[in-house]
């Protein structure tokens, strides 16, 4: 069944650690392989994976979507959230004894099985420029213990369900309440409702904003109408405090808050603009005063403010890292065309940067567009000379043969954040917490997102999306918003498009939970494992819905 496996354990620098740190104990016996590692000591590491290497060729790998397909590519992943199974040629099925971890087909015969990896749990922090900066390693303490390993069948096989109700697609709503009023925020609860959609609504739990009308819990009206959301079967979430950061005040604020009784329990923080009580403002890595902070506040679940990508006709589903490429980016923009849905260029500019380039081009064209945007505002020689000065610099940058050279190799590579389709995963270097980080996806174009197109692919590939969503936002340069402007009128292929979603959930074709009713089915995936019985490997451990492969 197997003619070698190995243990690769890198530390902070990405080498590899002395075997006189750990201790890896395998045993073999018919049909079954045992691994286990220990850590002798605290350390901080880059890496845990086990190789695999079969004397049988791989011939089919379950995929996400729960069909089998020929195995050919290094983008097939099985993290937690999916069943773990491939086909040898020697008619074995080979499943996990525990669902932990994460799985890469490498070659024929060679299986990688990932137990820490920087993307596993996308995680960063800004500077005090906003320059982003990711997490790449982690801490692991001396009592670290890993047991795991394979069983081989010919016999059948089961699979278990990532929903509740069976062998679904998944769509959940986390929506940012940076433009939300009193006024659009009663037009968007009555059109979901009407429309049978749930989301996680984040909001302001304090009135404090340089934007005028923008909503708050204490804002008059904003207690009813955030009530009134909680009664219709939204989850509230906190985004940050306010909208506006005010010095020690916030502070204050950020130590001293509670959830209103109508909106308890408030188990969910997402971080909003760049306020320094932000988790992504703390120091990389160092965030256990945080936790404890937030945790005995009742936090459970954070966003990593790292979004998977921009949605597009092709990458709806989180869960398939494929579709998550600069090609397919440029491929739905053409797809768009053809349909005769014109989308500004800028829009295209924005998401290669974001996505497809290096943190530095990213802060660079972050500065460049200010530039822009001043030049505009203030029409004077000086804004464009600093205009002018700074296009050159990031031009002779971008320029350089080496960066050129990156970035026509990125073109078909998957983005770094999706690699392993994460969706939940434990927030990093916790001691007394147990608090969980999730990553999104940028919804906002619904045109194009929850199209007919967009919909069936995701149907059909049983996908998830945690939508990072701004349903308030009403400027033009979104031009695939809900609402056309600021008087709450929807704009029609937007609310078309909603009504479509609305439908397919209606009729049990999409499950459409909370974050927290999402995160709370997901924590059971650690629980599963797999056992050997007479007829096959049979799933343990697991209330949901299982069926026989097929």
């Amino acid at each position: 069944m197997i003619n070698s496996i190995s243990c690769t354990i890198l530390d902070q620098d990405g080498k590899k650690i002395p075997d006189s740190n750990f201790s890896w104990n395998e045993t073999r016996s018919e049909g079954e392989l045992t691994f286990s590692l220990k850590l002798f000591q605290a350390c901080t590491l880059q890496a845990i994976w086990v190789d695999v290497y079969f004397s049988s060729p791989i011939s089919k790998w379950r995929h996400i979507d729960y069909t089998w397909i020929n195995p050919n590519s290094k983008t097939l992943v099985a993290n937690v959230h999916s069943p773990k199974i491939l086909k040898l040629e020697s008619n074995d099925h080979v499943v996990p004894k525990r669902n932990l971890g994460c799985w890469q087909y490498q070659s024929s015969h060679h299986l990688r099985w990932f137990f820490w990896h920087p993307m596993l749990s996308p995680t960063m922090v800004y500077d005090s420029k906003d320059m982003r900066h990711f997490l790449k390693s982690k801490e692991f303490s001396d009592e670290t213990k890993i047991q795991n390993g394979l069983y081989f069948s010919q016999g059948k096989v089961q699979e278990w369900a990532r929903t509740p109700n069976g062998f679904l697609p998944t769509i959940c709503f986390t929506d940012h309440s940076d433009f939300d009023t009193i006024q659009n925020l009663k037009v968007q609860r009555d059109f979901f409702k009407k429309n049978n959609i749930k989301t996680t609504k984040g909001f302001f739990l304090y009135d404090f904003s340089h934007k005028g009308q923008t909503a708050s819990y204490q804002s008059k009206g904003g207690k009813a109408e955030l009530d009134a959301w909680k009664k219709d079967g939204h989850e509230l979430a906190y985004h940050a405090l306010s909208q506006s950061y005010r010095g020690e005040i916030s502070e204050a604020e950020f130590m001293n808050f509670e959830a209103p009784l109508p909106l308890a329990p408030i188990d969910t923080y997402i971080d909003h603009g760049f306020h320094p009580y932000n988790f992504t403002k703390q120091k990389l890595g160092d965030w256990e005063k945080w936790y404890a902070h937030v945790y005995e506040k009742g936090i459970r679940r954070i966003w990593t403010y790292v979004d998977a990508g921009e949605a597009n006709f092709f990458n709806l589903n989180q869960l398939n890292p494929r579709y998550y490429t600069l090609r397919h980016m440029t491929q739905s923009s053409r797809f768009a065309q053809q349909y005769g849905i014109k989308r500004n260029w800028k829009t295209s500019v924005r998401n290669y940067l974001m996505y497809g380039v290096s943190e530095e081009i990213l802060q660079k064209g972050k500065l460049l567009g200010g530039d822009f945007r001043n030049l505009l505002r203030s029409k004077s020689i000086q804004s464009l000379g600093r205009f002018i000065l700074n296009s050159g610099r990031f031009l002779m940058f971008g320029l350089k043969p080496e960066n050129i050279k990156h970035q026509f190799s990125k073109s078909k590579r998957i983005f770094e954040f999706n690699r392993f389709g994460a969706v939940f995963f434990e927030a990093p270097n916790q001691k007394d917490t147990k608090i969980d980080a999730f990553q999104s996806l940028a919804v906002r174009d619904y045109d194009i997102a929850f199209s007919k197109d967009s919909l069936e692919r995701f149907i059909r590939e049983k996908g998830l999306v945690i939508a990072h969503t701004y349903f308030a936002y009403s400027g033009a340069n979104h031009e695939g918003r809900l609402f056309k402007n600021g008087q709450g009128e929807f704009r029609p292929e937007a609310k078309e498009a909603f009504e479509r979603v609305g439908r397919l959930i209606k009729t049990g074709h999409i499950w459409n939970p909370t974050l927290r009713e999402l995160h709370s089915f997901h924590q059971t995936f650690h629980q599963i494992e797999y056992t050997k019985i007479s007829s096959g490997l049979k799933v343990k451990n697991f209330e949901g819905i299982v069926r026989d492969v097929k």
